[in-house]
């Protein structure tokens, strides 16, 4: 069989792979043939990658059931038919009504507008049904009545109503949750418990955070959420939280569910709640909305709406209704949550792999960059060594060369016809005695130089070539003249005439400056 070309996929087909991998971690090629057997249908994939292949083909079995076709369109009608009944629908099953979305929490507290009372309700009730008719009416006449009438009765009959909207100052969403669960306790908590403070516990275990952070996290933890949202102006408020969300049934309830339920709770009177209850299509309060993750194909695990609870409930109806629920739901959650263990799993033990492999590539490199650092020093040993070498060789050599050249250049030794010379005794380091005459005028260099080449002039032959002196060769003597009775030192560095220094005569001896030096060392 021919690997897949990926090159040669279409725009859609190539979207399709990439999102399969993305879940799935499976890789490209080996994806190619499970998405072409599923018409590239990404969730059919993914399901029949977690949960394996039927043993049978439902779209092969109805195309092979179907009868022939008699003509083109018919085969085409009829395969689209058979695609539509095997493949499953792309738009959500939920009811978009039912659909839980983020809210915008970052306005200000909306105006809000709350039914006047039943008294008032029922005065200006003809009053409104009449100046709907006349202004139905006479509006092509609107122009002859002066625009102040118009607007002072308008103010007269809504006048109730901007007087029982009341404002709350906007705050965060956190702060707004804290400030519902502290009023929440000090409207309805016991004296006792109200005298006690901070230290007493909270009536009910509400999250105190804001509804998009507690639905997230109840995404991503697979939880549910149970929303209750409150109207302190609304008459069945007060009962309800006494007789139904603080009742024993309901804390009961809540106690057995805290490792698999949030509660969030909400005043309609804050911005934030205000849009939670037109988000959740709140109707009537006292309300609760039990959220959790669908399991419906294509909702891509949006968070959607499984319980509406609207108006006053005794509390042990809503323990039932939302024990039902959940049950309904469990099962399709603890998979979900079984899932995404096994993928955290999964990720944690490629990652500890990875992490592993990282170490292992790291000690690998540190050895080799030691490897490379011994061979490296070794190398500049031997280069240096051989430099070292090399140098010793030349100055050997360049030494060897200023001896020859510095004995050609000596001047020879004065004869009897000289008054002036001077005659000088040399003990060399050997144990020989060296007798040799020098001009009086003649540098105490001429007498170093005389000593050093004192080999070079005994092996001296007839037929040696002139040599020149070594470019760049600066002679060093490694021995100095000694005087012993009385011991006087002639260095070199003093400069001064032979006879200057050493008068008519002398007896000299060579002492070598290293060897003295490693005397006196030891």
């Amino acid at each position: 069989m021919a690997t897949p070309d990926i090159s040669q996929l279409t725009s859609s087909q190539q979207e399709a792979l990439q999102t399969y991998t993305s879940v799935t971690d499976q890789d490209p090629i080996a994806a190619i043939p499970l998405l072409q057997r599923c018409e590239w249908n990404v969730q059919i994939a993914i399901a029949r990658f977690f949960d394996g292949e039927p043993a049978t083909d439902p779209l092969a079995e109805a195309q092979a059931q179907a009868p022939l076709p008699s003509t083109r369109q018919t085969a085409n009608l009829q395969y689209e038919s058979l695609l539509a009944a095997t493949r499953p629908s792309r738009t959500s099953h939920i009811n978009p009504e039912d659909i839980v979305t983020r809210v915008d929490s970052s306005g200000t507290v909306p105006e809000q507008t709350y039914q006047p009372s039943a008294f008032f309700s029922i005065i200006f009730t003809p009053f409104s049904i009449l100046y709907r008719v006349v202004s139905t009416i006479l509006s092509p006449f609107g122009f002859l009545v002066p625009t102040f009438l118009s607007r002072l009765f308008h103010r007269l009959l809504y006048q109730s109503q901007t007087q029982n909207r009341t404002q709350r100052r906007a705050l965060p969403p956190a702060e707004n949750a804290r400030r519902f669960i502290r009023e929440f306790s000090e409207d309805y908590g016991d004296n006792d418990e109200s005298i006690n403070g901070e230290g007493s516990a909270p009536l009910l275990p509400f999250v105190e955070s804001g509804f998009n952070l507690t639905l997230d996290t109840a995404k991503k933890d697979l939880k549910f959420l149970l929303v209750v949202l409150l109207s302190p102006s609304h008459d069945e408020n007060h009962n309800y939280v006494r007789e139904t969300l603080l009742s024993s049934q309901f804390k009961s309830f809540l106690d057995s569910h805290k490792s698999d339920l949030l509660l969030w709770g909400g005043n309609v009177r804050d911005s934030e709640a205000y849009q939670v209850s037109s988000s959740l299509q709140c109707s009537k309060f006292p309300f609760a909305a039990l959220i959790c993750q669908s399991s419906e194909s294509g909702s891509n695990g949006q968070m959607a709406v499984i319980l509406r609870v609207v108006g006053p409930i005794p509390p042990s109806e809503l323990v039932a209704k939302l024990g039902t629920a959940i049950t309904s739901h469990q099962t399709s959650l603890t998979a979900a949550r079984a899932q995404q263990a096994e993928r955290q799993a999964t990720q944690n033990l490629r990652q500890e792999q990875d992490s592993a492999y990282e170490r292992s590539l790291a000690q690998d490199r540190e050895r080799a960059r030691r490897r490379r650092d011994e061979e490296e020093a070794v190398r500049r040993a031997e280069l240096e060594a051989r430099e070292q070498a090399s140098l010793v060789e030349k100055k050997k050599k360049d030494t060897q060369q200023w001896k020859t050249w510095r004995a050609q250049s000596l001047p020879t030794e004065p004869g009897p016809e000289v008054k002036d010379a001077i005659r000088v005794s040399i003990r060399l380091p050997s144990g020989e005695r060296v007798i040799r005459k020098f001009r009086a005028e003649a540098e105490m260099e001429e007498l170093y130089a005389f000593v050093e080449c004192y080999e070079v002039l005994q092996a001296e032959r007839a037929d040696d070539k002139d040599v020149e002196e070594p470019a760049g060769y600066e002679h060093e003597y490694g021995f100095r003249l000694v005087s012993p009775m009385p011991r006087r030192v002639y260095e070199l560095q003093d400069g001064g005439s032979i006879g200057e220094k050493v008068g008519k005569g002398a007896n000299l001896i060579v002492e070598p400056i290293a060897d003295d030096d490693g005397d006196n060392e030891d």
